[in-house]
């Protein structure tokens, strides 16, 4: 047996051994996910406030490195990145409901870019196997960036927590599911 065979069997070990913390996770997840899609402005304003918290974290670091780079433009550019991040951070935990309806319009104007991206390139490779699929997609992400955009700004106190919630219930799911397979594998 290779090394790295042996590695993967241990690996796969591990992760049947482990059965139950997947599918425990996987309902506190669920759990998660279902109480974000109960209170959906409150999921809106934790995940606003976690995106402030990464940004002030980021405009830290930068900032710190600002002050290892030897040379006055790239010291300068650094440092003034790291303040803006600051900055936009705090600006989240003063103003979290401009904050969500800001990133809710940038998310339905992405929504639709990519769906007419994907619409794109679903004709253009028509010669693909179940090329439809891919059309599919594009105009259900299309639909869903138009839907956020004619409701924008009022569903901006809501979109976010929705989003979130259904994350969450999605990766409980894969969880709770991946874990019911691996207890039913190691039979």
């Amino acid at each position: 047996m290779t090394r790295s065979t042996q590695n993967l069997t241990n690996i796969s070990l591990q992760f049947k051994s482990n059965w139950g913390w997947f599918i425990a996770i996987g309902i506190l997840l669920i759990i998660f996910g279902i109480f974000a899609l109960t209170y959906q402005f409150f999921a809106t304003v934790f995940s606003i406030y976690f995106i402030g918290f990464l940004l002030v974290i980021a405009g830290l670091a930068l900032s710190v490195h600002s002050f290892r780079i030897k040379g006055f433009g790239q010291t300068t550019l650094w440092a003034i990145m790291g303040v803006l991040y600051i900055i936009a951070g705090i600006a989240t935990f003063i103003q979290p409901i401009l904050a969500s309806t800001a990133i809710t319009l940038v998310i339905a104007f992405l929504f639709t870019a990519n769906g007419v991206i994907q619409i794109i390139g679903a004709f253009t490779n028509r010669h693909l196997p179940y090329w439809g699929w891919w059309l599919f997609s594009g105009i259900m992400t299309l639909l869903l960036g138009v839907i956020i955009l004619f409701g924008w700004p009022g569903n901006s106190l809501w979109i976010l927590g929705m989003f979130l919630g259904i994350d969450l219930v999605f990766q409980g799911w894969t969880y709770v599911v991946l874990g019911i397979g691996l207890k039913t594998s190691q039979n």
